[in-house]
This record gives structure tokens, C-alpha cells and sequence, in this order.
């Protein structure tokens, strides 16, 4: 999976769908899956009113200090997250069972959730100022070692005879010491961190994603070969079992185990370098931190550092989530487009996603432990700017894109109905014995967020419009655009 075009749309999400997202553990019981949503909804509903009256100074300065919070505890969180995922892993290579392999799928479920609400920060490339004595010139930028997709998974281990990818050659990084992307030649006899990082987009090919979250999501769960039917990936344990006739790449038995050995290292490397990453982006949202994202954004509370919230809203909103992330899938019946394609676990990440804007918008993140961190959102600065019924219809907007994704979430983690089933066309339903009317049924979820989400740009739009910021730049994100 590769992150792709960051197109540029205004939307925002829904607080009460949080609830349905923070679930922890791949086989936790239906049932208890939804009592926790309840209540969890009922907390982050009544977390937001966290105290504001500790934040101090201008409106612009409220509203800035209140999302640089939040940024450092949703950075914060995602690095404990990565921390357990990386003690999961290091669990499962060194002893591989089943037990160890599906409680690292669970920590990789878990660490997910509260990255996934940074991706509103992300959007921030043209607001920064340059400066080479920050670690990080800018979270988008950044985010490229971390995130990226969709990605092309032969270039790192095994597929099936019937993938179809830009990378093409049976070496791929795991079972050969060199390979070859175009006219490079590339030493993957050793695999470390440092050598991840360089491979990352080898060959100027954005799908050669060597690193970050969805190498590790793959590297667990194998490729899913079911298409647009029920099923994850089903990677085998002894994928990683390090005995000689013990170890497979899928259904082959490898002559010696040098190749799981190799793929045990792949995957500790991987998650080194996650928290590696997410280690330095931490520390640029530090308070009183000099030469930082945070310092800079607050130095430009008097000009462009509002309009930087309003346009990374809107650019994950529409032109990312509901355009790249699901319109696209959504109109070819593309798994390859499905943005956790490996796990199934794309519902929590679109959630996720959505959850992220909602606690910029309201004015706060509720952190893994359950404290609210934030105090001020767009909302109130709206409503202090004199205007609250643009603020009110916001609200509203936000209420029907929650409704669109507590249906989406619901049916992935209660149903067993994926986000890969409901893009399917009918056609391709047809194939898995889904009924015309069942399969528009599932689509019709999809398509009430997208289209929620497109409602919401004009009322992004309208607000920024109210308070002085217009020419938000507001793009479908693809071809496939009602607009």
C-alpha cells in the first residue's frame, strides 16, 4: 500500500464514532466488542469538555496551543503503540507459534488506532517554515517512512502466480542478498533499519514501500488472496520457524531456514525503525521547544497557521479519505486500493481517520489511558469569532458522516463484513454468491460516507470562508470526482 496524491478537501467526522473505533485484540467476542463501543462513545463525548480555561492568550493562540497538545499525546500514544508492537514481534521471531504471531496482529490492531487519528496533522507541507535546524521539515514530508501505500509487496517477500504489480522479478529482498529495480542494484544481504529507509521508493517507483506500518502489516499477515470475498491474510507461523524443513514461504518448504531467518530480521528492522520514527516526531511537539513543528506553528499564530487547520482538515477529509482512500476503491472494486488491504482492518483506519478531524474540530483527543487533551477546537474559535451558526452546521455535517462510518465500523468488527466486500461491484459480488441487492446494500455504506463527506466541503468551506480564509484550494483528490 502507498500513500498517494494529497489532494485538498474539507470535511469533518463525528466524536460519537470513536466510540466504535479504540478495539483492542483481533479475537475479542462480538458482543463485548460492542458494549466497549458504547461506552467508550459515551466517554469521548463527555471527555471533550476538557478545561480550556487553562489555555491562555489570543483565540489563534488557544486554538493553535490546544492541536499542538493534542498532536504530542496522538504522537505519543502511537509511540507506546509501536513500543508494544515492536516487544510483540521481537516475542514471535524469537519464539514463532501461533499464539505469539496472533498477539502481534492484535498490538499491530492496537497501535493503529490512535496513529491513524494523527493523519489530520500531516497535511502541512507549503504552511511550515523552512528551517534546516529542525529534525523534521514537515509531518507530510515525514510521514512518507511511516504510512505509505498502497505497496508493492513482491518487492519484499513472496506473492501468489497472479499478482500484478509494478515490481515484477522473483528476487525480492527476503529471499535474495541483491536485487535489481531498474537500473539499480541494491546489497539486501543484511537487513537493518538504516537499509529500509534507503530502499524506501527505490527506483523512483512510489509503490516500492519498503518501510513503516503496512511493510509490517504485510510481513504479519501475507498477502490476501481472497479479492473482494471474506478472509484476511493468512501467513503461516512457519513462515518464521528457523529449523531447517520447518521453514515455508507460504506452501513451499524452503531447503534451509536462512530465508525465515531473514524474514524475522525484516520485520524487527521494520518495527525499529517505526519507533525510531515516531521518536522524532514526538519530540517536535514538545512545549518550549525551540526550532520544532510546534514552535514554528505557534510563531505563525498571526498568519497562515489557521488556514493550515482548516486545509489539513479538508485535505484528509474529502480529497484523502473519501476520494484516494475509498472513492477510488469504491468505483473500480479495487482491494489493491483498500488502505489495510493485508489485515481487513481498513474500516478502523477510515475511522480512525475520521475521528482525527472530529478532535481537531471539537477540540479534543482522548489518549489510550483516557485522559482529554486539548480544550479549544475549531468549533469554539467559530463560535467566538461571532460565528455560531456556521460552527452549528458543521455539527450537523459531522453527525451524518458519523452516522455513515458507525454503520461501516459496526458491520467490519460485529458483522465480519469488510471494507473489501463492501466495494466490491456487483459483478464481483455475484462471484461470491452475494445477491445484486445484498452486495448494493454494502456499497450503499461506502457510498453515504463518501457523499456525506462531499456535503461537508461546502460547509468547510463556508466557515473558513466566514473567518477570513478563503481559496482553500478544495480538489476531489481523483478522477473519479462528482464534482
Amino acid at each position: 500500500m502507498r500513500q498517494q496524491s494529497r489532494p485538498f478537501l474539507y470535511s469533518s467526522l463525528s466524536l460519537a464514532l470513536s466510540g466504535l473505533l479504540f478495539l483492542t485484540g483481533c479475537q475479542k467476542p462480538a458482543e463485548d466488542k460492542t458494549t466497549d463501543a458504547e461506552t467508550t462513545t459515551t466517554e469521548q463525548a463527555e471527555g471533550t469538555t476538557n478545561a480550556s480555561a487553562e489555555l491562555t492568550g489570543s483565540n489563534e493562540e488557544k486554538l493553535l496551543t490546544s492541536y499542538a497538545n493534542m498532536a504530542e499525546a496522538a504522537y505519543q500514544d502511537s509511540l507506546d503503540g509501536a513500543k508494544k508492537l515492536q516487544a510483540a514481534i521481537d516475542t514471535f521471531v524469537a519464539d514463532p507459534t501461533q499464539a505469539n504471531l496472533d498477539a502481534a496482529k492484535a498490538a499491530y490492531k492496537e497501535a493503529r488506532q490512535p496513529y491513524s487519528q494523527t493523519e489530520v496533522f500531516r497535511f502541512d507541507e507549503g504552511f511550515v517554515t523552512a528551517d534546516d535546524k529542525r529534525a523534521i521539515e514537515s509531518v507530510d514530508g515525514w510521514e512518507g517512512q511511516v504510512n505509505a501505500w498502497p505497496l508493492d509487496e513482491a518487492l519484499i517477500d513472496y506473492v501468489n502466480d497472479n499478482y500484478e504489480g509494478e515490481y515484477n522479478s522473483k528476487d525480492n529482498i527476503i529471499n535474495s542478498n541483491e536485487i535489481s529495480v531498474g537500473s539499480t542494484k541494491q546489497d539486501t544481504s543484511n537487513v537493518t533499519p538504516e537499509l529500509l529507509a534507503e530502499m524506501n521508493e527505490i527506483g523512483g517507483s512510489e509503490a516500492n514501500v519498503t518501510t513503516g506500518y503496512h511493510a509490517i502489516e504485510f510481513l504479519l499477515w501475507g498477502q490476501d488472496t481472497n479479492g473482494v470475498g471474506e478472509g484476511a491474510g493468512t501467513r503461516p507461523v512457519s513462515d518464521y520457524m528457523t529449523e531447517d524443513g520447518k521453514c515455508t514461504s507460504g506452501d513451499v518448504v524452503n531447503p534451509t531456514a536462512a530465508i525465515c531467518k531473514k524474514r524475522g530480521e525484516y520485520l524487527k528492522a521494520a518495527a525499529q525503525l517505526l519507533v525510531t520514527d515516531l521518536t522524532d516526531m514526538v519530540a517536535q511537539w514538545k512545549p518550549d521547544t525551540p526550532n520544532t513543528l510546534r514552535s514554528d506553528l505557534m510563531a505563525r499564530a498571526d498568519s497562515n497557521a489557521v488556514r493550515q487547520i482548516m486545509y489539513q482538515m479538508g485535505s484528509l477529509a474529502l480529497g484523502e479519505l473519501a476520494s484516494e482512500r475509498m472513492q477510488v476503491a469504491f468505483v473500480t472494486g479495487s482491494t489493491e486500493d483498500e488502505h489495510e488491504c493485508f489485515s481487513d482492518l481498513t474500516h478502523l483506519s477510515y475511522a480512525n481517520n475520521a475521528r482525527g478531524i472530529d478532535n481537531v474540530f471539537n477540540g479534543g483527543y482522548k489518549t489510550v489511558a483516557g485522559a482529554t487533551v486539548g480544550g479549544y477546537g475549531v468549533k469554539q474559535y467559530l463560535v467566538d469569532a461571532g460565528h455560531e451558526d456556521e460552527a452549528n452546521q458543521l455539527g450537523d455535517e459531522f453527525k451524518k458522516v458519523q452516522e455513515s462510518f458507525d454503520v461501516i465500523v459496526d458491520k467490519g468488527e460485529n458483522d465480519g463484513i469488510k471494507v473489501d466486500q463492501m466495494i466490491a461491484t456487483v459483478g464481483q459480488a455475484a462471484k461470491h454468491d452475494v445477491s445484486a441487492e445484498e452486495q448494493n446494500l454494502r456499497r450503499g455504506w461506502i457510498e453515504s460516507a463518501i457523499n456525506n463527506l462531499q456535503a461537508l466541503t461546502a460547509s468547510i468551506e463556508k466557515s473558513a470562508n466566514s473567518i477570513g480564509i478563503d481559496n482553500l484550494d478544495a480538489d476531489s483528490g481523483s478522477q473519479f470526482s462528482n464534482n
